[in-house]
């Protein structure tokens, strides 16, 4: 049936394109079926925002152990330091994509952000080792971040 749905085919017309006669697919005492089913999303909701909560615990103590680790990376200086801080980054973005995971779509968005925020520092480090880049907007995304996680 989901195929059927899928290809845009008839399910009431038969392969010899005649129509097949009309069945029911449920007996009536079955209209109360769907009650069931929407018990579930109401769990399914909570358990999201545990899930959210827990990822929202996680993402912010990624960010600020990233923070700590670009820093010291930043006092080494010289080529080597500009490496290192442009992997730290790379490494801070992956943990923020990890990190997301399981939260719900306003964390999980402004996690994005932040996580394409970092990539781009990385990608400003690699064109200019001689000149720290902006951070106001990994700033910016990261409050938009605390902003979800407080909603």
């Amino acid at each position: 049936m989901a195929l059927a749905a899928l290809t845009g085919c008839d399910s009431a017309t038969s392969d010899t394109g005649t129509a097949a006669p009309a069945t029911p697919a449920a007996p009536a005492s079955a209209a109360s079926a769907p009650a069931a089913p929407s018990a579930e999303p109401t769990s399914t909701v909570a358990a999201m925002d545990a899930a959210t909560k827990k990822a929202c615990g996680q993402l912010l103590k990624d960010i600020k152990s990233n923070a700590k680790e670009v820093a010291s990376a930043e006092k080494i200086g010289g080529p080597a330091g500009y490496i290192a801080v442009s992997t730290q980054y790379i490494a801070g973005s992956a943990a923020i994509a990890a990190g997301s995971i399981g939260a719900n779509n306003e964390v999980g968005a402004a996690a994005e952000k932040v996580g394409d925020e970092m990539s781009k520092l990385d990608e400003a480090w690699n064109k200019n080792p001689d000149k720290a880049p902006s951070k106001a907007g990994l700033n910016a995304a990261v409050k938009d971040l605390q902003a979800a996680c407080a909603a």
